[in-house]
């Protein structure tokens, strides 16, 4: 019994470095193949008895295989979305911070955390939603794939770890298809893992 958490596929947006949020971006060719590998991984290592992603595209298209794989059915819940970004959907990220240094963790700490952009959600809004999910798919009985976002994984493992929510995000990290695994006593077993490639 365990939940495994698994980060969504590369998407075209990824590969631009555009900031995603709630935008409905699908996967990319590569992230299709990601996909694949992960679901036929997870299939081969045991049994799952139910698969809930993000309801976002780029999720739902990551969980297909995997539920198809497994045997059962997609389940979504938006509570394991991205954060809503608001209206820096969509800007680049590489030099987002220079641009906008009230929302950089680094510099500005829980003060950042605290702050939502413009029709958006912040950080602490975020990690609420997000563990209260995390916290029911940990009751639910046998193995869980859970398929979701970068930044919900972070935050999942960083609670498990007792970090706060500004090391939880800048700390860790979750690359596209990697597997981290929480167990029945809440210990996280294995955390970015992508040695099924």
């Amino acid at each position: 019994m365990s939940t495994l958490f698994v980060r969504h596929g590369t998407t075209e947006w990824n590969e631009a470095g555009r900031i995603q949020g709630w935008a409905p971006v699908g996967l990319s060719e590569r992230g299709r193949e990601e996909a694949a590998s992960v679901a036929d991984a997870t299939a081969d290592r045991r049994a799952v008895d139910a698969v809930v992603a993000s309801d976002l595209a780029r999720t739902v298209e990551t969980a297909e295989p995997i539920a198809a794989a497994a045997g059962v059915a997609v389940e979504t819940d938006p509570r394991l979305r991205e954060r809503d970004f608001g209206v820096f959907q969509g800007l680049p990220s590489s030099d987002f911070f220079e641009r906008f240094p009230d929302f950089d963790l680094l510099e500005s700490g829980r003060a950042a955390a605290e702050r939502a952009p413009e029709s958006g959600e912040s950080w602490l809004a975020v990690r609420d939603r997000v563990l209260d999910a995390a916290a029911d798919l940990r009751a639910r009985e046998g193995s869980v794939v859970a398929v979701t976002h970068v930044n919900p994984i972070r935050l999942v493992v960083g609670e498990r770890r007792d970090l706060p929510v500004v090391r939880s995000l800048t700390e860790l990290s979750a690359d596209n298809c990697s597997v981290t695994e929480i167990d029945e006593s809440g210990a996280v077993v294995r955390a970015n893992d992508r040695s099924y490639k």
